[in-house]
């Protein structure tokens, strides 16, 4: 069986990847910059063309959207090495959830936070990004109205965290293929959110896997040691 490949040959292809988003990202800016120059001229010369005024519109999303796959990918290679402290699980929890509180609200939705006192070591930066992408994944499955419950507690030497949502759920056929690159069943996910978030598990020594469900909604449960690996 296929250990997979090296650190070294990982940590290669992460520094390949940074010099490609590199590659990539000077060029999409001033893409960009110049697609708000261009609108700005069409705006006073033709005001009324609304069609040419719209496509540039269009065009401006386009480099909006490519910019945040470029952000996400960025997040999916740089998962490497672990700078892990000390950190209590309420504390890292409420931060994430507190900071993406006043986005729920404006799209009407409910966040409840549930979570036990347990001090555990990780990449603080690390697993709060998880733990956004988590909570944006579940934000994007549900509807004005929907509720979104995060759980978290501690058993024995590991630690859990729980993202669960009354949303629409994921259809059987695609329950296996959600932590797949580039997968998204959201016309707005990049399709790195989760597998990025399942690597940063990963790393730690930890598991990220949906749990059965029956109905609707969605449940994602996150496993890590107390301990840093």
């Amino acid at each position: 069986m296929s250990e997979g490949p090296s650190r070294s040959a990982l940590e290669f292809l992460g520094a390949l990847a940074g010099g490609l988003v590199h590659e990539i990202k000077n060029p999409l800016s001033t893409l960009k910059i110049n697609l708000e120059l261009l609108k700005e001229d069409l705006q006073v010369a033709l005001p009324d063309d609304r069609q040419l005024l719209r496509r540039t519109a269009m065009l401006e999303d386009e480099v909006r959207r490519l910019e945040a796959v470029l952000q996400d990918f960025i997040r999916y290679a740089g998962v490497r090495r672990l700078e892990s402290s000390r950190v209590q699980l309420t504390d890292l929890v409420g931060e994430v959830a507190e900071f993406l509180r006043p986005g729920f609200v404006r799209d009407g939705l409910e966040l409840a936070v549930e979570v036990e006192p347990v001090e555990f070591e990780v990449d603080v930066r690390l697993l709060k990004q998880a733990l956004l992408n988590l909570l944006l994944n579940a934000q994007q499955a549900v509807e004005r109205g929907g509720h979104i419950c995060v759980r978290g507690g501690g058993r024995g030497e590991r630690a859990w965290v729980t993202i669960g949502d009354d949303g629409c759920g994921i259809p059987e056929e695609l329950r296996e293929r959600v932590f797949d690159v580039y997968f998204s069943a959201s016309r707005s996910g990049t399709g790195l959110g989760l597998p990025t978030a399942r690597r940063i598990a990963e790393a730690h020594g930890g598991t990220l896997a949906l749990e059965p469900q029956a109905g609707r909604g969605t449940t994602l449960r996150l496993e890590l040691p107390v301990a840093a690996p």
